[in-house]
């Protein structure tokens, strides 16, 4: 008796994105520090206002959340769950958008630390173009374990 798709699995190919977004994502999350829009820089400038720390208080929680969201779906798609590689891609780009798109979200675009917004917009635009071309690279390549039957020649009879 033979089972569908019970043939050898091909062997993930390596693929450059995965890596690039884990150390963005390691950088967005020691950017808070790196950059001194974290919990201290609030301390740096007192007569900011209460409205000022509540942005760099989003821009650094943001940083750091998203990080780790960005960081494990990256590192799924390196280990044994990378067939659903196409999907981590999808949900990296889009939170490469939104991290984007928070500093007019969270209100911390126009603060007194730029270099908040500045790091939030590079950061996620690089993180949605790494993904973009994960994704047009993924649509090259089959998937692993995938067999469509014009890949193969026909039997012959």
């Amino acid at each position: 008796m033979t089972y569908p798709n019970t043939e050898p699995v091909e062997p993930v190919r390596y693929r450059w994105q995965d890596p690039a977004n884990m150390v963005l994502a390691v950088w967005l999350f020691i950017s808070p520090w790196v950059l001194q829009f974290g919990s201290n820089a609030s301390t740096a400038q007192p007569a900011s206002g209460a409205a000022a720390v509540n942005a760099v208080s989003n821009a650094a929680w943001n940083a750091w959340v998203l990080a780790v969201i960005v960081f494990l779906v990256a590192l799924s798609a390196l280990g044994s769950f990378a067939r659903y590689a196409r999907g981590q891609e999808w949900i990296n780009l889009l939170l490469g958008i939104w991290i984007f798109v928070a500093p007019w979200a969270l209100g911390f675009a126009y603060g007194p630390f730029p270099a908040a917004s500045w790091d939030h917009w590079i950061v996620g635009a690089l993180i949605f173009l790494v993904s973009v071309s994960g994704l047009s690279m993924l649509q090259r390549t089959p998937a692993p374990g995938l067999r469509r039957d014009y890949d193969h020649e026909p039997q012959r009879r």
